[in-house]
């Protein structure tokens, strides 16, 4: 499932929470692992080493040497037991570098520590990871900063994968899997019947809750969709769940917390810049309103391995 992992690095600790997560998966899994730093002019906060120089004896900037070594030391904090990590240095727009970079070795999965606080509607993540998120074909393994330097390593023993019924959304079910296989974990599929009407573009006050029997057909279609899953898509023993709610990304936050999921898994409806930069609703909440890690990938584009 996984050639190669790729972490991103920007010089600050809450980055480097996302390496002891990314070494044990590339553990587990086999997979090369990738350190990188896109150079970015004129960075107010540029990366510095102590007790190196700042400028060579001509005056010019040895701001390449100090990520060189920065590079470096990140990658002896997680080397070892097999895992000799790769380093690289880069220079361009950061998206854009990382995402060609992300292509360029087949990597399986990019995994990032995001930076800010969680919350409903207080955004935790930082502007390189939301667009990653947006336009990455690479499936991103996003991660909650901690507290503390030492942050615990997440396990992947209870995984959640919402659906949305398409074919394309089962696709996360793969890496859902792979994940959870490190652990012995359990997967759970979930699928969120919505009880209001579509157009969602009404007001909220002037949606009304849909017919009864409309919604218990539609309950009994997703439940016959997901144990179609189960020995097929997803191996025997996964859990499946059906609920309603009139707000399915609440409910599924809901439902991550009360199981005390250790990692959510969805597929997002992105597209490229040239077709317009979206996610799909429920998605793009969830990705905002989660507590710890969540893997979002796009169906379809994956780079697979």
């Amino acid at each position: 499932m996984f050639r190669a992992i790729l972490v991103p690095l920007d010089g600050s600790p809450i980055a480097e929470q996302s390496l002891p997560t990314a070494a044990r998966i590339a553990r587990a899994t086999g997979a090369a692992l990738h350190l990188i730093h896109v150079h970015v002019e004129a960075n107010p906060n540029p990366i510095f080493i102590n007790g190196m120089p700042v400028v060579d004896t001509e005056l010019h900037s040895l701001a390449a040497e100090h990520e060189r070594v920065y590079l470096e030391r990140a990658a002896a904090s997680v080397a070892g037991d097999g895992l000799q990590p790769i380093v690289t240095q880069l220079t361009g727009p950061v998206v854009k570098t990382i995402t060609s970079y992300a292509r360029d070795i087949h990597a399986g999965l990019i995994v990032l520590t995001t930076h800010g606080r969680s919350g409903f509607d207080r955004l935790w993540l930082g502007s390189v990871a939301e667009a990653l998120a947006r336009v990455a074909t690479t499936p991103l393994l996003l991660l909650r900063p901690g507290e503390a330097q030492h942050v615990a390593i997440p396990t992947f023993r209870q995984v959640l994968v919402p659906l949305d019924g398409s074919e394309r959304a089962a696709e996360a079910i793969a890496l859902a899997v792979a994940l959870a296989r490190i652990d012995d974990g359990q997967v759970t599929l979930l699928r969120v019947v919505d009880t209001l009407p579509v157009p969602e573009l009404l007001p909220f006050h002037e949606r009304f809750h849909r017919d009864e029997a409309v919604v218990a057909q539609e309950e009994a279609t997703a439940t016959r969709y997901l144990q179609g899953l189960v020995g097929t898509s997803a191996p025997p023993g996964t859990q499946t769940l059906v609920l309603r709610a009139d707000q399915p990304a609440r409910a599924i936050l809901e439902v991550a917390r009360e199981r005390a999921v250790d990692l959510v898994v969805m597929a997002t409806q992105g597209h490229g810049a040239a077709r317009g930069v979206t996610l799909s609703r429920v998605t793009d909440k969830v990705l905002r309103g989660i507590g710890g890690p969540l893997l979002v990938m796009r169906p379809g584009q994956q780079q697979s391995d």
